[in-house]
């Protein structure tokens, strides 16, 4: 998965960690104070509705939420809709793109990771770098991000290593989309369908397929597949 960015000096960076949430954010000051706040605040509402309403932990479908759900409980549903699979499958990206919303009032340009999830908006252009575990790719190939591309997510999936849930056996897939809720869970669904190699080109083809996604690369062992607007890179 996209883990960490390769950045230019002119980011101060940080960590923020919340139970299981831990955020890596890149921002021209350190804005600590402000994420934290942030972070518990998007969590307790999750957890909130979640209490209300217990699928929402564990649904691999797509739910409704109710007209008045919190908004990160909306974007989730809406990205999770749009991909067929359960909301919680956005969690990472929608929290990444609202913090990294909010600390866009503070510094110019905002990356936030959670996990390998990430949402950018830069005004210089930026590398990240691939991590696919076994993979011979793993280490020394990038995704380049250009001021164009931006405000984006960059979210992955894996069958083989981290934190992800998986029914596929890709050991990455990588999605590049207009808001980070809808690259997360369509990484996840994308990584669903990869149960071999020959799976991969199927697979970028229906990442492609759903509005808002710029582009996706898949990767299983050795043979990787790419489409759309995803600028690749090699990593030092």
């Amino acid at each position: 998965m996209p883990y960490r960015t390769k950045l230019a000096t002119r980011f101060t960076t940080f960590e923020v960690h919340v139970e299981t949430t831990n955020l890596y954010i890149c921002a021209h000051s350190n804005v600590y104070d402000r994420a934290i706040v942030l972070v518990k605040s998007l969590r307790e509402d999750i957890m909130s509705y979640s209490e209300k309403h217990p699928q929402f932990l564990h649904a691999l479908t797509p739910l409704e939420p109710e007209a008045l759900a919190p908004e990160v409980v909306q974007r989730m549903c809406k990205a999770s809709l749009l991909a067929g699979v359960g909301p919680m499958a956005a969690v990472a990206g929608a929290i990444a793109q609202m913090v990294g919303e909010d600390l866009l009032h503070y510094s110019p340009e905002v990356i936030v990771e959670n996990g390998g999830d990430i949402w950018a908006h830069v005004r210089e252009p930026a590398k990240i770098s691939v991590f696919a575990g076994r993979s011979a790719f793993s280490k020394h190939l990038g995704i380049a991000l250009t001021p164009d591309m931006t405000p984006c997510g960059i979210c992955s999936s894996s069958g083989r290593f981290g934190r992800s849930f998986s029914f596929g056996k890709a050991d990455i897939a990588t999605i590049i989309a207009d808001t980070a809720a809808l690259a997360d869970a369509v990484a996840t669904a994308t990584c669903n369908m990869v149960q071999s190699d020959s799976d991969c080109t199927q697979a970028v083809s229906f990442a492609t397929s759903i509005s808002g996604v710029k582009g996706a690369l898949v990767i299983y062992w050795d043979t990787m597949a790419v489409k759309g607007s995803i600028e690749l890179t090699e990593i030092e």
